[in-house]
């Protein structure tokens, strides 16, 4: 098995090929490991969550040449991995093959969340079992006009909400004195909290979902919707995440206030994606929509994945609020790629059971699904409006 022999991954910690890089609390310096490791997922990640790999939780299998990086967590001894293969596209081949031995050493099963559709044929070559399992909407910026028809109802919140005097502004350390800036990071956490308290959720979901931390912001970029003209409070929040070397910005983290003016999160995305239109960024992610068009089996795959996807978007919408989330996000009309699970050598129940304990997928209040459940039953009849894959989703 190939380990690291020349640099050690962190002072004082042995020569593995698989560590933790860790950055300071908010105001320090990261180290040189997570300086490194953020310029990997910023420059070679591929899919919505490339960036998710530098936060706290994940371990990192470097190649022996240190030219690519892997973010990994483990589960017994199923071994899961985030972001994809953080290496220059002539190094990923190398990469995989040195992650492949060191699994294969140790017993453990590799699975792989999001691969793009170019990377399969490498992940096949290893004999990964690759499933569809949803596909990531995404923005072309360079195109989009926000006129027509089309995006009426973008339009629609974003004059709602400045007729009620929301502003929308992009929240940067270097703009504010201490005071403020630690008075905004403390009022967004604030309505961080109260957002997730009306969730079924007893927790965040990890790895495949990032999250709020003030002291972990890295290369994030907040806009935040302010009331009375932006002199008021906070009614919302936006946080996105580097891809692509910044040609592509995640729309990864998106919170308002219970009480929030009506369309305060489709408001905020507009203006930050016209923001981003002047700057030059291509494409804005609307993260993955888990399960979209996932029924017609492909050669090889998971059954198992295929049917556990059909029950989580089906049966338990109430808890994921997937034809909600798939209306939203069509509304900007993305179009859309297909992302894949890949399993060396096969999903089995056991890697199933690993992967939903991992994410935290069931970690849920049963009072808050009920209430919520109730709530939703009694808006059944405007929620049918709702459009679903079902209706023809822009696709290109």
């Amino acid at each position: 098995m190939t380990q690291i022999a020349s640099i050690p991954l962190l002072v004082g910690c042995p020569d593995l090929s698989i560590a933790s890089a860790r950055r300071t609390a908010l105001g320090g310096q990261a180290t040189p490991e997570a300086q490194r490791l953020e310029e990997f997922a910023v420059r070679y990640g591929r899919s919505y969550d490339a960036y998710l790999a530098t936060e706290p939780g994940w371990d990192y299998f470097w190649s022996s040449s240190r030219r690519g990086v892997v973010a990994t967590a483990r589960q017994g001894r199923y071994l899961f991995s985030s972001g994809g293969l953080l290496a220059p596209e002539d190094h990923q081949h190398a990469l995989l093959a040195e992650l492949v031995e060191h699994a294969d050493a140790h017993g453990q099963v590799l699975t792989f969340f999001n691969i793009v559709e170019e990377q399969l044929p490498l992940l096949r070559q290893f004999g990964f079992q690759a499933t569809k399992w949803g596909e990531e909407a995404l923005v072309d910026l360079q195109e989009c006009t926000w006129s027509g028809k089309s995006y009426e109802w973008v339009r629609r919140q974003t004059n709602f909400c400045s007729r009620h005097g929301l502003v929308v502004s992009e929240c940067t350390r270097t703009s504010m004195s201490d005071a403020q800036w630690n008075d905004t990071l403390a009022e967004i956490v604030e309505v961080s909290e109260l957002f997730l308290a009306a969730k079924p959720q007893s927790g965040e979901m990890r790895f495949l979902q990032g999250g709020f931390d003030p002291e972990q912001l890295g290369r994030k970029r907040i806009f935040i919707a302010r009331a009375d003209g932006g002199s008021g409070r906070i009614e919302g929040f936006l946080a996105c995440n580097p891809c692509r070397n910044g040609r592509t910005w995640v729309m990864e983290t998106y919170r308002h206030r219970p009480d929030a003016v009506r369309g305060t999160i489709p408001f905020t995305m507009h203006r930050a994606m016209q923001i981003m239109q002047a700057e030059g960024v291509r494409q804005a992610s609307l993260c993955l929509l888990p399960g979209l068009r996932c029924d017609e089996p492909l050669p090889g795959d998971s059954a198992m994945v295929r049917w556990g996807l059909a029950i989580g978007t089906g049966r338990f919408n109430p808890a994921f609020e997937t034809a909600g989330t798939y209306h939203f996000k069509t509304r900007f009309r993305p179009r859309f790629e297909n992302r894949y699970l890949c399993v060396r050598p096969r999903m089995t129940l056991g890697a199933a059971w690993a992967f939903i304990r991992l994410l935290g997928v069931l970690r849920l209040d049963p009072a808050k699904l009920y209430q919520l459940t109730v709530a939703r039953w009694k808006k059944r009849a405007s929620r049918a409006t709702l459009r679903t894959p079902q209706d023809g989703a822009v696709r290109e």
